[in-house]
């Protein structure tokens, strides 16, 4: 078995993969908050970390993937109330669209995907075992974790305790014993969900959530916790710190981080107005495109979306369906085909590497270099038959008619998509419209305006 090699925040090396348990991997990312469409920098680590998923799924056979999805938040509330619906209306409907889009960039499912609200007795039992234990106190109404208290605070972000105030979102009250101690449980608001505690009704902080979740179901201490480096200061340092104070453990023995994800060299912004949202670029490509995209870059790098790497991505995934096309025969199991074509693929060995999946993407292209070069059918047969394996631990090679896609919508999502395209016009959002129309081209619906309204027809064509 290839030997996995990953780099570790928390020590910043790059280290070889021992886990606690070989038999039963667990690993932890952090998953989405629950009120928008998530935009393409939020799905780099979810598609990220599907690899490591599927790597480690090869490996070792068994692994409990944990992803939580945040469903209580400031952002929640307020966008609920623009929009004049419930807190669970609003949540129930981004979580089963964020599910279509995870699904059409082609994402497994994770083994266990808990809601927060699903899990304030577990919040509430940490809290109180923090409280016990001197790590937190209790003013007026709220809980707050004593930072200074923990002597190596900052082990995972390399601050000093100096060096954190400046320039971080660290909110001064005057209930607070110090500046930098973080709310666990928070008084709330009219209106605000709250649940009743020992504390009075309120609300969970962020940090709590993920601790909460991740101990419920993989353990005090497990193997791997993932997110992008935005979070390692300070949600994933609270959560170390919040775990220590409780179980007197460390949390997870490998940290990973992914990179920023930048549009043309700019971050992304409300000002710029360049924030792709994830929704938006589904309907104009296909999710594999964006899959491509997103592993094209080593995933702590920073990655730069522009239109030409997409359509890079789009020819290189051409170029890969269009070798598979030459077989007149794939095996689902591709067997001893190094033994039998004296070849040897090495993705698996570059994911082993640090997850290096774009030198595993120019593996595959290797292997589609060998097809295309071969004169011998049962050669082709057996290459193509490992290009459709090993394409699979990076989620690509999945589509039954990537030449000659099929109009697979139904009237319900047509007639949702004219309603988001006829808003998107009134709201003077042409490049939006735009997307939709070609989306809808894209799956063989024409739209023709006119003066009752749009109307559309499937083309053969």
């Amino acid at each position: 078995m290839n030997s996995l090699h990953l780099y570790n925040s928390l020590t910043n090396r790059l280290e070889e993969f021992t886990p606690i348990d070989s038999g039963n991997i667990r690993m932890y990312a952090c998953g989405p908050t629950v009120y928008s469409s998530p935009h393409i920098g939020n799905a780099r680590p979810l598609v990220v970390f599907d690899v490591l998923f599927r790597l480690l799924k090869r490996l070792y056979g068994n692994v409990t993937y944990v992803r939580n999805l945040t469903d209580v938040d400031d952002k929640i509330n307020k966008r609920a109330h623009e929009r004049n619906i419930s807190i669970k209306e609003l949540t129930d409907e981004v979580i089963e669209e964020f599910h279509k889009n995870t699904d059409k960039l082609n994402l497994l499912r994770p083994t266990y995907e808990p809601r927060a609200t699903f899990h304030i007795k577990e919040m509430l039992d940490i809290i109180n075992l923090l409280v016990q234990s001197g790590f937190a106190y209790i003013a007026e109404g709220h809980v707050l974790f004593r930072v200074k208290k923990l002597e190596n605070y900052g082990q995972l972000s390399k601050r000093s305790l100096e060096d954190m105030i400046p320039g971080s979102r660290v909110e001064v009250a005057p209930y607070k014993e110090d500046p930098l101690d973080f709310v666990l449980w928070k008084p709330s608001n009219e209106n605000e969900p709250s649940w009743d505690s020992p504390f009075g009704k309120g609300r969970p902080g962020w940090h709590i959530e993920c601790s909460a979740m991740s101990s419920k179901y993989l353990g005090k201490q497990f193997d791997i916790h993932a997110g992008g480096q935005d979070l390692i200061f300070p949600h994933h340092e609270n959560e170390i710190a919040q775990n220590f104070g409780a179980f007197g453990c460390l949390m997870a023995n490998y940290w990973i981080h992914n990179g920023l994800l930048l549009v043309n060299n700019q971050k992304m912004s409300k000002s710029l107005g360049n924030i792709i949202s994830l929704d938006e670029i589904l309907r104009k490509y296909d999710g594999e495109i964006i899959r491509y995209v997103l592993l094209s870059t080593h995933y702590q790098k920073t990655l730069n979306w522009t239109d030409q790497i997409v359509n890079q991505a789009k020819l290189a995934l051409d170029r890969l369906y269009g070798a598979l096309e030459s077989a007149t025969e794939i095996s689902g199991d591709a067997g001893n085909f190094e033994g039998k074509i004296g070849f040897e693929s090495k993705v698996t060995e570059a994911l082993c590497n640090n997850l290096n999946t774009s030198l595993a993407l120019q593996e595959l292209s290797k292997i589609a270099d060998k097809i295309y070069k071969s004169n011998d059918q049962v050669e082709k047969n057996l290459l193509c038959s490992a290009l459709k394996k090993e394409a699979e631990i990076l989620g690509l090679l999945a589509r039954k008619n990537w030449f000659q896609k099929e109009a697979k919508l139904s009237e319900e999502e047509i007639s949702k998509l004219l309603n988001e395209r006829a808003q998107a016009k009134a709201g003077k959002n042409f490049q939006k419209a735009d997307e939709i129309r070609n989306y809808l081209l894209q799956n063989k619906i024409k739209i023709e305006d006119t003066k009752d309204g749009p109307v559309w027809k499937v083309i053969s064509e």
